[in-house]
């Protein structure tokens, strides 16, 4: 199913009209506090299923973090799975966010940071308008550890043609990782190569993709 963006979101966030492919049994929500606890709910139905209600605490406790970060930031989606067999349900969520460098400035320091110390990578060869790295969710400065519960983040970002690379929409993809064998890392690993198929469905509606990196695009202007 393919999803797009609407003008309010140019409107109020100046990203354009994207298309942007969903599997089977995936939806679009705004980041509303019902979406939010919707995801606490099919979240803990995991840990139950899997035999670890002992998690489901502290697995909220984590949500409301990163749900008061997502209130700080500029997200306007959600993408999650609705309406799918418990057996098909996966620990995954995916956020779209708009991005803008400080006036005066562009988003080259930061995506060059990210090849240099987060192993950032194009995510295909023939696909370096997205740049993409993984990361270990981190906590709040002075927030408790959560026993149990741990997460990885992937980050993919694709700038806003016609901004020099100024604004860029951002996907993050959330997993949630249970501590022990309940994924294994065949699943986790197959849960990442998902994620980076429906962004690399990514397409800008009217626009021509522009390369995330400063040296391809001035390559390309010459």
């Amino acid at each position: 199913m393919s999803e797009m963006n609407d003008l309010g979101v140019e409107l109020r966030y100046g990203i354009p009209p994207f298309r942007f492919v969903l599997p089977p049994g995936w939806v679009t929500h705004l980041p509303t506090n019902a979406g939010q606890q919707e995801d606490v709910r099919k979240a803990s139905a995991i840990f139950m299923h899997a035999g670890r209600p002992d998690l489901d605490a502290e697995f909220r406790g984590m949500m409301a973090r990163a749900n008061q970060g997502m209130r700080q930031t500029k997200v306007f989606a959600v993408y999650r799975q609705e309406d799918v067999p418990m057996d098909e349900l996966l620990p995954l969520s995916i956020t779209a966010s708009a991005l803008t460098a400080p006036d005066g400035e562009n988003l080259d320091a930061w995506v060059s940071e990210a090849f240099r110390t987060r192993g950032a990578v194009f995510l295909d060869e023939h696909l370096k308008h997205i740049v993409r790295w993984a990361s270990e969710s981190t906590r709040p400065a002075g927030a408790a550890a959560i026993d149990g519960v741990s997460g990885r983040n992937l980050t993919y970002v694709i700038p806003v043609p016609g901004t020099l690379r100024r604004k860029a929409l951002v996907f993050t993809s959330t997993i949630v990782i249970p501590d022990g064998a309940v994924i294994s890392d065949d699943v986790l690993n197959g849960i990442e190569l998902l994620s980076d198929a429906m962004v690399s469905t990514f397409a800008w509606e009217q626009l021509v993709e522009e390369p995330a990196v400063a040296a391809l695009s001035n390559a390309a202007d010459d």
